[in-house]
């Protein structure tokens, strides 16, 4: 899993108390098809990205 998609995972879950290694063990456990592992991490990130921009929005 890329880093920074990691750290942006374990801040979300954090903001929502879940637990952060809890979530990317369950993230690391799901075993996919060759090229949909790197799919799902990608919309992993936009869902993380989309979440701090509502943040944002409501700060």
């Amino acid at each position: 899993m890329d880093e920074n998609l990691e750290t942006k995972l374990r801040e979300l879950a954090e903001e929502n108390g879940v637990d952060p290694d809890e979530l990317i063990g369950l993230a690391e456990q799901a075993e996919l098809p060759e090229g949909l592992d790197r799919v799902a991490e990608t919309l992993l990130g936009d869902v993380a990205l989309f979440g701090h921009a509502l943040d944002n929005i409501k700060k």
